[in-house]
């Protein structure tokens, strides 16, 4: 038993002194590593103040060349999403004719400001699934369907109609007071197409029709269950007839009530769609002109100086460790 506990003994004086010598080799490093730094310090200086300098022009760069962006979320009415992603597809041709700018209102000075100008959908699932249903009568298997498709396959031509809300975004090249005039003036323009507007007419006036019909019938059906209050039936389901005409159903009490419900519902759905549908597009976010270099923060101020200094540490590094190979290979 005594020569087992001296042995377990010497074993662990052994792994002890292991780690102390590798505890040692480490501090040695780190000792060498910052005796190195303060050696270098005025050369690693010198290369942060050079990063510092480089890295504040290039972040000045970056800030002028079409780092000044405008976004704006729209939701297109009528099936008009083709009609606006085609208008938008062709603007940087259309730029180019004087006669077009004079339509649109702006010179061409203040359209050759305009660096980059796209439209794409503001991707949601959901959007498609609801669409599908809408036009497929409520169809389970689109759930099926929708999972099939990845997010990128959503974003193509064939889904621009299914989606609700659509995000303009304008690139400038520089900072004027003229680019959020020019962006009115583009959407304006967008609305004032005759073909939508006549179609926004008559529907709109089709739903002013349709919404004093609706009133009249919840009218009807409030003023029917007032005078059933005061000789009520005995069951709430018992049929009750509305007109003494054969061609009318006969219906009970339960089924005014949802009736009642569905057209308070449409009616309400009709009242917003005069208000937001009377144009060929509403907007969801009308984002001001911002410089992408609040962004940025200043990154290759910290980037550049960094990486110089990380490039000379390299250097210094693969040379120690060329002499120490060397000395390795002369030991041997």
């Amino acid at each position: 038993m005594g020569n087992e506990n001296y042995k377990d003994e010497v074993d662990v004086m052994q792994i002890f002194g292991m780690f102390r010598k590798l505890f040692k080799s480490f501090l040695r490093s780190v000792i060498s590593v910052i005796r190195f730094y303060k050696k270098k310090v005025i050369l690693f200086s010198i290369l942060l103040v050079i990063g510092a300098v480089i890295g504040f022009f290039l972040d000045q760069n970056q800030d002028t060349k079409g780092k000044y962006i405008q976004e704006i979320i729209i939701e297109p009415k009528y099936n008009s999403a083709k009609y606006i992603y085609d208008f938008v597809e062709e603007l940087e041709n259309n730029f180019q004719d004087g006669i077009f700018l004079n339509k649109l209102g702006i010179s061409l000075d203040h359209a050759k400001n305009i660096k980059k100008i796209t439209v794409e959908p503001v991707v949601k699932g959901t959007d498609v699934l609801d669409n599908l249903q809408k036009r497929y009568k409520n169809k389970e298997f689109f759930k099926d369907v929708m999972e099939a498709y990845e997010e990128d396959q959503l974003k193509e031509e064939g889904f621009r109609d299914f989606y609700k809300h659509h995000k303009l975004t304008i690139n400038f090249d520089k900072a004027s007071e003229h680019n959020s005039k020019t962006t009115s003036s583009i959407l304006e323009y967008i609305k004032s197409n005759k073909y939508y507007q006549e179609i926004s007419d008559l529907t709109l006036k089709q739903k002013k029709i349709d919404i004093e019909r609706n009133k009249k019938s919840l009218q009807f059906i409030d003023v029917y269950l007032s005078n059933l209050e005061k000789s009520p039936l005995k069951a709430e389901n018992e049929a009750i007839i509305i007109s003494s005409g054969s061609e009318l159903p006969m219906v009970s009490i339960a089924s005014l009530l949802q009736k009642k419900e569905l057209l308070i519902e449409l009616i309400n759905d009709q009242e917003r769609a005069l208000i937001l549908d009377k144009e060929i597009f509403s907007f969801v976010d009308y984002g001001d002109v911002i410089s992408k270099r609040k962004k940025l923060l200043n990154r290759m101020m910290i980037l550049i100086p960094m990486l110089l200094i990380g490039l000379v540490s390299l250097f210094y590094f693969l040379r120690y460790l060329n002499g120490e190979i060397k000395e390795f290979v002369k030991d041997e």
